[in-house]
């Protein structure tokens, strides 16, 4: 199933925990409450607030019509456990994840962004900064192999996308590969095994096992 942005979200029914009305960007939303309130706390304290009238409209701020309907796609998608949608799709679900606090969706949505070959160098590193990442920088290798041993310079875009940490750790590797490339040694370690060496201890490993994405 594919995510379709001019898909409508309106149901009329209260099967589970009963409706609720959100506005984006002026558009309303009829939706059932019982996903938005199971996975996001935010949400969830802002449904059960106290209100003054029988029929409550909720605006959602900094959301846009298209996110909200990507987001309301992996709650509604009928075939369960099959989701196949374009990267700007999962990088909505991931932004307002983050935002409501879903860690569901958060998970899905990075799963789906770090499946190999998805995502350019500079994204898939920027995205393995996040704080619940960062141990998995390992998942980040060949971007950071393109990244370091290249001969063009970090581009300002890319200090800003990837943040302090990953720009110190780009510095170090790149440093130790240029002093490698003038060394005299006759063995030599490879500049993929810098890049491994430099990550690894970055990334303290507190888990050997995969997060579940």
């Amino acid at each position: 199933m594919s995510a379709d942005p001019e898909t409508t979200f309106s149901l009329e029914s209260s099967s589970l925990t009963g409706t609720v009305t959100v506005i984006v960007e002026g558009q309303e939303y009829k939706v059932h409450s019982y996903f938005l309130c199971r996975d996001s706390p935010v949400l969830r304290e802002m449904f059960q607030s106290p209100v003054e009238t029988l029929q409550p409209r909720w605006p959602l701020d900094n959301v846009t019509k298209s996110e909200f309907e990507h987001l309301l796609w992996i709650y509604y998608n009928p075939l369960l456990d099959y989701y196949s949608a374009p990267l700007d799709t999962w990088r909505d679900v991931l932004k307002l994840a983050d935002m409501w606090k879903m860690k569901r969706a958060t998970d899905l949505a990075l799963g789906k962004l770090m499946r190999p070959g998805r995502l350019n160098s500079k994204e898939l590193i920027a995205l393995c900064e996040r704080d619940d990442l960062k141990n998995y920088r390992w998942r980040a290798r060949e971007a950071y192999i393109e990244i370091c041993t290249r001969a063009e310079p970090l581009t300002p875009e890319e200090f800003q996308a990837f943040g302090m940490d990953a720009v110190l750790l780009i510095m170090q590797i790149r440093e130790r590969i240029v002093a490698n490339r003038h060394s005299t040694d006759l063995e030599k370690p490879r500049e993929e095994d810098i890049v491994d060496d430099v990550i690894g201890r970055a990334s303290e490993q507190l888990s050997t096992v995969d997060p579940d994405f």
